[in-house]
Order: structure tokens, then sequence, then C-alpha cells
């Protein structure tokens, strides 16, 4: 519940910079005024589906955020749930452009053209699979998976960017909606192999159940009683002799 609550939060804050957009009050660092077009709409849509496995980070917990068991329906469900949830959050982008849409193009013809807007949930749940994939394990494996995946999660960015800009920019097609099920499909196939992974990746420390934790106990008050020492609970510096109080 808390990834697709942020989700929500998500999709409106990306939202209120195409409205902002739409305004003329938008500008970039050379103080060009951003316009709300089909490549801003496709800038903020792919801005969306990258940032989407930050929602589930969580560094005060032990695992991360990924929790080591259920992890696969989790994340699945996550990543489906939270792309219709932006996708209906979407319907809404068309009317900030006015006189920019292009007709027949995505970003015109998302609110009205059923293929449109399947195409644009096939974009989120595709991008947003694959960012999760490329991205788990640099969180969950530490700084040398990172290091080892950072060429790739920067050429992946630069590419689902790219792609979210095509996509809003041109009309929907039968050629172009049958390559993003592909990538959708396979984005959830590889996502739901790493979750099963996810153990792998990050082993888990090993835990000592009450027996074991009695057991080496018992073992430690022999180690001192044969090194006699017959203090049980001992303060530092106090096993060996100690001078007199005066």
């Amino acid at each position: 519940m808390r990834v697709l609550g942020v989700s929500l939060f998500g999709a409106l804050f990306f939202t209120f910079f195409i409205w902002l957009a739409s305004t003329g009050l938008m500008v970039s660092n050379n103080f060009d005024i951003i316009e709300a077009d089909a490549m801003w709409m496709g800038i903020c849509a792919a801005g969306l589906a990258f940032l989407f496995p930050f929602l589930f980070m969580e560094h005060k917990r032990p695992d991360d955020g990924f929790r080591r068991e259920g992890l696969i329906p989790l994340i699945l469900l996550g990543v489906v749930a939270s792309a219709v949830i932006v996708s209906l959050v979407a319907l809404v982008w068309p009317l900030f452009l006015g006189e920019r849409a292009v007709p027949g193009t995505v970003a015109a013809e998302l609110n009205a053209d059923p293929a449109s807007f399947f195409l644009v949930l096939l974009f989120f749940i595709g991008g947003m699979a694959w960012s999760t994939c490329m991205m788990m394990p640099m969180m969950i494996g530490g700084y040398k998976v990172a290091l080892w995946l950072l060429l790739p999660y920067l050429g992946f960015a630069f590419l689902i960017f790219f792609a979210g800009v095509q996509v809003f920019e041109n009309p929907p097609s039968l050629l172009v909606t049958m390559i993003w099920v592909a990538v959708a499909l396979s984005g959830l196939a590889v996502l739901a192999a790493l979750a099963a992974l996810r153990n792998v990746i990050d082993k888990p420390k090993p835990q000592m159940t009450a027996s074991e934790r009695d057991a080496a106990y018992q073992r430690y008050l022999e180690d001192r009683l044969q090194r006699g020492l017959t203090n049980e609970n001992p303060l530092p510096g106090i096993d060996g002799p100690q001078p007199p109080r005066r």
C-alpha cells in the first residue's frame, strides 16, 4: 500500500510539472521556457518509470525494503498496480497541451484512444520493471555490485528517457505496441527471477536459535572455568587478580 500511495503522489507530482509548463512559468537553467508538449510528457513519464525502484528502498530496514520472503508477488503486483495508477493519472496530461498537441500522437490521443492508453500502460510496466531490475541488485548487493552495474544503469537511463519521448511524440502502431508487450513481459520475467535470487545476491546472516545460544553460553562458561575465571558476568578488566581496596 505504501508503494501504491507514493506512486500516486509521484504521478500527481509530475502532473504538476506538466501543468506548470503549460502556464509558461517553467524555465530551464538557460532561462528558456519549457513548453508542455509531447517531448516534455515523455520526459515526465520516463522520470516516473526511472524513479520507481526508489519507492521500495528503506535503509532503516535490514533488508533495505526488499523483503526476503514473499518478494516475488509483492514486487510484481507493485509494478503492475503502480503502472495502472500512473496511467490513469496521465489521462489528464493531454488537457494541458492545448494547441501544442499534434493530432494523432499518443500525447494528444491518450485520453481518447484506447490504443494510445494501452501503449502508455505497457511503457510504464516495462519501464518500471526494467528499472527495478537494474536498481534492485545495486541496492541489495552492496557497492561492489553497484560499481559493476553503474555503466549499464546509466545506459538504461538514456534509453528510458529516449523511449519515453518516442512513445509520446508518435502515433500508436501495432509494431510499437508488440515491441512494448515484449519489453513489459520480459521485464516482469527478469524481475521475478531476480526476486527469486534475492537471498543469493545478498545472503542472510546466519542467526542462532535459542538452543544454540544456550549451548554457546555453556561452552563459554566451561572455557572460563578451565582458565580459572570464576566471575560469570565479569566487567571488563576484573578477570585477573585485583588489588586490595584501600
